[in-house]
């Protein structure tokens, strides 16, 4: 019997089948490294995570991104590029605002917890450039002043990031839908519900409505809150209601 044919012992481990090496690139690890993201979440990302799956060494990535740090970076500009551009022109620009905002929930919601990314850091990307430029040319051409400008988008993204980061964290507790979560808020509820009332009115009698709302419907709430406070900074030629 020719060696090669000679069965292995069974109590040896079988061997790996080696990853097939694709054509290394930026766009190939950045494509990789979204699909790990998007697979196990972002504390699973590592440079040798993305060659692994690659088929390389880790070294080979630091050709095209110097650290993790800027291949996180990058990550995120890629997300970025999947939210439309706010639409200038829209006569409704209140509207086109808040479809602006559901649309770029609905993207970092999308891949797990990369949101996480763009915490306390201001995105310079060219795909975020290009969603900036879009979204205070919607505001400006508004009339709305620029500090005010510049500051709500900070503020909007920051309800946008926290959202998709919380959504995130849900899912790895076991609770991905509102069906999920159910149980969880019912405790919540009762535990508010039992409080002492002469300690707590309050809270015992909010205690049915601090759990009621999707996740959907509390976010759309945030949103309205924010850009239609915004829409009084608008000039009366900006078209706000």
């Amino acid at each position: 019997m020719p060696a090669a044919a000679i069965p292995a012992p069974p109590w040896r481990a079988p061997r790996k089948t080696p990853a097939d090496r694709q054509p290394l690139s930026a766009e190939a690890v950045l494509s990789t490294a979204l699909r790990l993201v998007d697979r196990d979440g972002l504390d699973a990302l590592s440079m040798r995570r993305v060659a692994q799956e690659l088929g390389t060494g880790a070294a080979s990535l630091y050709a095209y991104f110097a650290n993790k740090d800027e291949l996180l970076e990058q990550l995120l500009d890629r997300v970025v590029g999947e939210i439309p551009l706010p639409d200038g022109g829209a006569a409704d620009w209140v509207g086109e605002v808040k479809r602006s905002c559901y649309a770029s929930r609905e993207v970092f919601c999308s891949h797990r917890d990369l949101a996480k990314v763009a915490r306390a850091s201001i995105p310079v990307g060219p795909n975020s450039l290009r969603y900036t430029e879009a979204l205070l040319g919607l505001l400006r051409g508004a009339g709305i002043p620029d500090r005010i400008a510049a500051w709500a988008m900070d503020q909007m993204a920051m309800v946008i990031i926290a959202d998709a980061v919380e959504q995130a964290i849900h899912a790895d507790l076991g609770r991905r839908t509102e069906a999920d979560a159910a149980p969880y808020l019912a405790q919540v509820h009762d535990y508010f519900a039992a409080l002492p009332a002469d300690e707590f009115p309050n809270l015992v009698a909010v205690a049915p409505t601090m759990i009621q709302g999707s996740g959907d419907e509390r976010f759309a709430f945030a949103i309205d809150i924010m850009v239609d406070g915004l829409a009084r900074h608008a000039a009366p030629a900006g078209g706000a209601a």
